[in-house]
């Protein structure tokens, strides 16, 4: 049998990284960068080199405390993408079948690929705003399925998967003696009930996140998987393969981070909850936007009732100096995310050049 072509590339990432240069930049999905002022760091916190072979003892404890897990359960890795992939290699080899999510963040479709998986998809529907139906995804599930995939908050829409459901799926999936990979980067926008991680819930849990997107430090690259230790001690073993060791002052600024990681949450929360405010006042006065509204999230996702999705991103972009993901990238043509992220001028500005591209593509 014709094996399938590997995937060599992301569409999404060299997408983003060419139309980034908009001067309303409403396509992030993460939090305007944090100042490094903030954290007050001074030449005398930072080395070029230290010991991190196999973790970095104090960023390992620092996490340990952040994930009310044990050391010998975190991976670190450079950001949640890096994350997936390694979480992917070390639980699968090429050909075994992979259930993601639909819609879903297209790098995790292309990293499958790449690792030359079986993919299987199961839907997150808009009409059950986007929800993992547990009926739909146990009748998806085959024997063969080894790993289950999914995003909570749910990329590109915000959605929240509660600990109930993700207990079920975590019971659906040992019925296949499956793993479930939760990418957990979004979940500290879900602040106002603090979600524990999903790592809690069983051995069938693998988790990954960061200190990307959420709390505004993607420069840092601080990224981990939590897991069973016998996992952890393979990802380790494998990173031997990518990475070899971290940079040590990027280890040393995110202890820094993470022990004033409250002070960085608040900072999120001001940003999120005022423009949460400009926008679901934008959707209010819109009758060409459908809108499934998320209560967490850095982003939200509407359909486009008229036009074409991909005329009005460029129109956005090049007529109005705006930037917002067409839903292609997310498997949904017909929508676009809008990030929340940025400074409350910026979005609301942002706000009022979407509404103009809208009633330009209505005339």
């Amino acid at each position: 049998m014709k094996q399938p072509q590997r995937v060599m590339s992301s569409p999404y990432m060299q997408w983003a990284k060419s139309q980034a240069h908009a001067k309303y930049n409403l396509g992030t999905s993460g939090i305007i960068n944090y100042p490094l002022s903030g954290l007050h760091v001074s030449l005398d916190d930072l080395e070029i080199t230290g010991n991190s072979y196999y973790g970095y003892p104090p960023l390992l404890e620092a996490l340990a405390q952040h994930c009310s897990v044990t050391t010998d359960r975190i991976f670190t890795t450079l950001g949640t993408s890096m994350a997936n992939h390694l979480a992917m290699a070390v639980l699968l080899d090429p050909g075994d079948e992979i259930l993601i999510e639909e819609p879903t963040y297209e790098l995790l479709l292309s990293t499958a690929g790449y690792l030359g998986l079986t993919i299987k998809r199961f839907p997150r529907r808009a009409e059950q705003q986007f929800q993992v139906d547990l009926d739909t995804l146990a009748h998806a599930i085959t024997p063969k399925t080894k790993l289950i995939v999914i995003t909570n908050l749910h990329n590109p829409t915000g959605a929240y998967t509660d600990e109930a459901t993700l207990t079920q799926i975590g019971k659906i999936a040992r019925v296949s003696d499956a793993k479930v990979l939760v990418d957990e980067v979004y979940l500290p926008a879900a602040y106002d009930i603090g979600p524990r991680s999903s790592v809690n819930l069983g051995n069938e849990f693998i988790v990954t996140n960061s200190l990307t997107k959420v709390y505004g430090l993607s420069g840092l690259r601080c990224g981990w998987i939590l897991a069973g230790a016998e996992i952890i001690k393979r990802l380790w073993l494998l990173n031997d393969l990518f990475n070899v060791n971290h940079s040590h002052p990027s280890e040393l600024l995110s202890v820094i981070a993470l022990q004033n990681i409250d002070q960085i949450l608040n900072r999120t929360k001001l940003i999120l909850e005022s423009n949460r405010t400009i926008l679901n006042q934008f959707l209010d006065s819109r009758d060409d936007l459908e809108t499934s509204r998320m209560k967490f999230g850095t982003t939200v996702f509407p359909r486009l009732l008229k036009g074409n999705v991909d005329a009005f991103c460029t129109l956005l972009h090049d007529r109005y100096e705006t930037l917002v993901v067409p839903g292609r990238f997310f498997e949904m043509p017909h929508h676009i995310r809008i990030g929340l992220g940025i400074e409350q001028e910026e979005f609301r500005e942002g706000i009022v050049r979407i509404a103009a591209a809208l009633d330009k593509i209505k005339k």
